[in-house]
């Protein structure tokens, strides 16, 4: 359906032809305005930030649940994920905070106090 939407200025060019121009031109210009507000919008959701996946996470603050060696294991929104430290090493309940994933595997680091 969008893609017809965003043809719209096409698939009204008949109308130029079929009507008399006094009636053509509006009815063309009403087409493409359309047109133009639905290239507007899709412009403006192509812009926003990512809200899924992994790359939504970067920026995310977690809790060390469990530690092996230089990975620890996150709480991040209910989920537990594999994470590399990137400075000093932290103790189960520490806060962190995501900075990256190499894969599936975050980075982390702590997080500042405020």
């Amino acid at each position: 359906m969008c893609h017809v939407i965003l043809a719209l200025p096409i698939i009204a060019l008949p109308v130029l032809w079929l009507l008399p121009v006094e009636v053509a031109i509006p009815v063309y210009a009403g087409a493409v305005g359309i047109s133009i507000i639905v290239y507007a919008i899709a412009l403006e959701a192509w812009r926003m930030p990512v809200r899924n996946g992994i790359e939504a996470l970067i920026g995310a603050t977690g809790t060390v649940e469990r530690r092996e060696g230089r990975q620890v294991v996150l709480s991040l929104g209910g989920e537990l994920w594999a994470a590399d430290i990137e400075d000093e090493p932290m103790a189960v309940g520490d806060k962190v905070l995501v900075v990256g994933f190499e894969g599936i595997t975050l980075r982390a680091r702590t997080q500042p106090m405020q």
